[in-house]
């Protein structure tokens, strides 16, 4: 258990927090490229406690900026789009990208322009997303290689939805690799059908699921981007069925991928406030164009991405709330749940979605009672709050952020007893022959 200080550390990420400044030093997923046009409508957002305007410039550049203006804090949500920013519709005032105050036509003189700096906060865009620096380097460091930000937009799926709890509890159900034998699993194990279908969409669960171990054995390394995490499963051939998850710092998981598949997948669980994240999922090939039954799969909500929502608001990121919710229990189906399936509540994503939200918008860790399964869990907390505190301490240098290093895949391999399971799963883990992994 964590004491009520630690877990208040782990889980706020507001202004002046640790945690908070921890994450500002890592890029950061906005809204998706195709969301926003070049001079037209804007998107409220929500991120790290802040209110922020996402819009396209007319020259074509992503910005992000504060939503309310500076002067009498009018929201910039109804202002102009521009060529170099955006100007709030109440009194003319314009702001560049970087927030810097261009014009003031209201203002005889023209001093007081150069007095006010606004919120704005450098955009890139990659892998089909726009992402935001909002820490306080100048210029910013280099963006993270993962995979399918490199690869044509062609060859990865991403969807995302808000989820209303803390961002870390939700995190944490990205790198627990047990509670897979449960809560997405079949009543009993040698179901073929619902395995064969967890497979199709979900990526090696069905075969966990088979061996009918449910209680795997933990292994855990740190790396210099964050944790490799092994979960150790007994097959009845008396190998080993190694489950490799990845996670990178700060927000970022893989769960593992299927034996000899390719295709993997990713969360990236962002911070909107203490009590609501949005939860990212990207679904890519490094190698081909995914096909359209592999897209169609995911928009379905058969494995971990869901993309049915309720109707927008105006709200930020009021248009991905999901239309499985508390109000409607997530759909459950409580005739599969008394006769087939350990959880009722349909499709993957959802299924998690139910429970990390059950636990209330932040847990009370101080409550918990943890066990060896829990071993990955226990190492992330570990790694995020040292790095929280000895930026806050000693201004140390946020950890992970060389861009090499993000370019590793999750995997599953089958490995004989007493094998090395961190060598035996580095062909598949990194992606470029030859790269080797940096543990610390």
């Amino acid at each position: 258990m964590l004491s009520r200080e630690d877990n208040e550390l782990l889980t706020k990420t507001g202004a002046g927090t640790p945690m908070g400044a921890l994450i500002r030093q890592y890029w950061i997923p906005v809204v998706t490229s195709g969301e926003l046009v070049a001079g037209g409508r804007v998107k409220r957002v929500k991120l790290l406690g802040e209110r922020l305007i996402a819009f396209r410039a007319k020259s074509g550049r992503p910005g992000l900026i504060g939503e309310f203006c500076p002067h009498r804090l009018a929201s910039l949500y109804f202002g102009r789009v521009e060529d170099a920013g955006m100007r709030c519709v109440y009194h003319g005032w314009a702001f560049g990208m970087d927030g810097r105050c261009l014009e003031m036509p209201n203002e005889p003189g023209g001093g007081f322009c150069a007095k006010i700096r606004h919120v704005g906060y450098p955009c890139e865009e990659r892998g089909g997303m726009i992402w935001a620096y909002m820490g306080p380097e100048s210029p910013p460091p280099p963006m993270p290689h993962l995979e399918w930000t490199l690869l044509p937009d062609s060859h990865s799926f991403a969807s995302k939805r808000v989820q209303e709890c803390n961002w870390f509890q939700a995190m944490e159900g990205g790198i627990d690799s047990s509670h897979i034998s449960f809560l997405h699993a079949p009543i009993d194990h040698a179901d073929a059908d619902v395995t064969r279908e967890l497979d199709a969409a979900s990526f090696g669960v069905g075969a966990a699921v088979q061996t009918a171990d449910r209680a795997p054995r933990f292994d855990v390394v740190d790396t210099d981007y964050g944790v490799l995490i092994g979960a150790q499963r007994s097959r009845p051939d008396g190998t080993h069925l190694w489950r490799v998850t990845q996670f990178l710092l700060p927000f970022y998981t893989m769960p593992p991928t299927d034996l000899d598949e390719k295709i993997t997948q990713s969360h990236i669980w962002v911070p909107m406030d203490d009590g609501n994240c949005i939860n990212w999922m990207v679904t890519w090939h490094p190698d081909r164009p995914l096909t359209q039954e592999e897209i169609d799969l995911n928009v379905a909500g058969r494995g971990a991405h869901v993309c049915d929502y309720l109707p927008p608001t105006s709200e930020p990121y009021g248009d991905i709330r999901t239309a499985a919710n508390r109000g409607n229990d997530y759909g459950m189906d409580w005739e599969a749940h008394r006769t087939r399936m350990f959880c009722g509540i349909p499709g993957f994503g959802v299924q998690d979605q139910a429970i990390q939200e059950s636990q209330g918008d932040i847990v009370d860790r101080s409550l918990e009672h943890l066990g060896t399964s829990d071993t990955a869990i226990i190492q992330v907390r570990r790694r995020l709050m040292n790095a929280a505190r000895a930026l806050r301490d000693r201004g140390a240098p946020a950890p992970g952020r060389d861009p090499e290093s993000f370019h590793v895949r999750s995997a599953s391999v089958v490995l004989a007893p007493g094998a090395r399971w961190v060598e035996g799963a580095l062909p598949r883990v990194m992606p470029k022959p030859g790269r080797q992994l940096t543990l610390v």
